[in-house]
């Protein structure tokens, strides 16, 4: 099958006073693919969509194989860390209507996916969204290079990069808004910039922007929504885990981890897939093409 390589298009659905934009990139045959064939709803993070070659490639495989997929931006996406109104949890509301966007189009079955922060997001709304009577069109999951908790993993980047500030200091500001010391006022959310917060560098590259609140509800210790260690388990459809053996974020024990959690809780549709490349699979995404479709025909074809 033919398919012109192309960015699809830009939509955008309304969401309370406001709208949501998506990439949207349709199968050729899209009529006879919503009644039989899944649709991939990809989770976007922190940078938001149409960034790298991924946002690119990957919808392009897919649809050569007759499946169709919306990506979203969340709160998450591009300014929402900057400004204070990107919440973890406060995405949830905004996957539900891409959720039933795409249900109000027609398709049948959707499969929720997303990579490094969108696979939290991921799994975050699959463990809440696993009542198959309210959500009979969810029916699986994928997460790619996932970390086993963010807040950790983040914590562990700043320490062996030596961010400045430190994440105990970020803590003890941010803990002042949410349990200030006896006799004391809650202080006001502000911005913070961690430099060598990716590297060793103080340039933008290697830096972070949160406001204490985003960074309390995303990478605080205090933070569950992006623990997916505890949410995995309560997923009880298929689910696909795919790690990059030279993931420079994500150790190979914090995939193997998360893999048995969902096994151990009763999944006994949980594949793990493992690939030569680091954590953004770079070079690998026509290999990570063609096991998604692989696994996607076994499983709901």
């Amino acid at each position: 099958m033919d398919v012109e390589l192309s960015s699809g298009r830009i939509i955008s659905f309304p969401f309370k006073h406001h709208k949501i934009d998506a990439l949207y990139y349709h199968s050729p045959t899209h009529a006879e693919h919503v009644k039989n064939k899944p649709v991939i709803l990809r989770l976007h993070g922190i940078l938001g969509n149409l960034l790298d070659e991924t946002e690119h490639l990957l919808p392009h495989l897919l649809a050569q194989h007759d499946y169709s997929s919306l990506t979203m931006n969340t709160l998450l996406a591009n300014l929402g860390l900057f400004f204070g109104f990107g919440i973890f949890e406060d995405t949830m509301p905004q996957i539900d209507a891409a959720y039933y966007f795409l249900k109000e189009a027609g398709f049948k079955k959707i499969i929720i996916a997303g990579h490094g922060l969108g696979g939290c997001l991921a799994i975050r709304y699959g463990a809440l969204r696993s009542n198959r009577s309210q959500y009979p069109e969810f029916r699986g999951v994928m997460a790619i290079a996932t970390p086993y908790s963010l807040p950790d993993t983040i914590r562990k980047r700043w320490e062996r990069f030596g961010s400045v500030p430190s994440y105990e200091e970020v803590f003890e500001r941010a803990r002042q808004i949410f349990t200030p010391a006896p006799g004391k006022e809650p202080t006001e959310d502000e911005t913070i910039v961690i430099k060598r917060a990716h590297g060793t560098t103080t340039r933008p590259v290697d830096t972070e922007i949160y406001t204490l609140k985003t960074w309390w509800a995303l990478a605080g210790p205090e933070a569950t929504g992006p623990k997916t260690y505890r949410h995995i388990g309560k997923i009880k459809v298929p689910i696909l885990l795919v790690h990059g053996l030279h993931d420079e974020m994500i150790d190979q024990h914090e995939f193997q981890a998360l893999g048995q959690i969902g096994r151990d809780a009763g999944n006994n549709d949980v594949t793990m897939l493992e690939l030569e490349a680091g954590h953004t699979l770079e070079g690998k995404h026509q290999e990570l093409g063609q096991n998604i479709v692989r696994w996607l025909q076994e499983r709901f074809e």
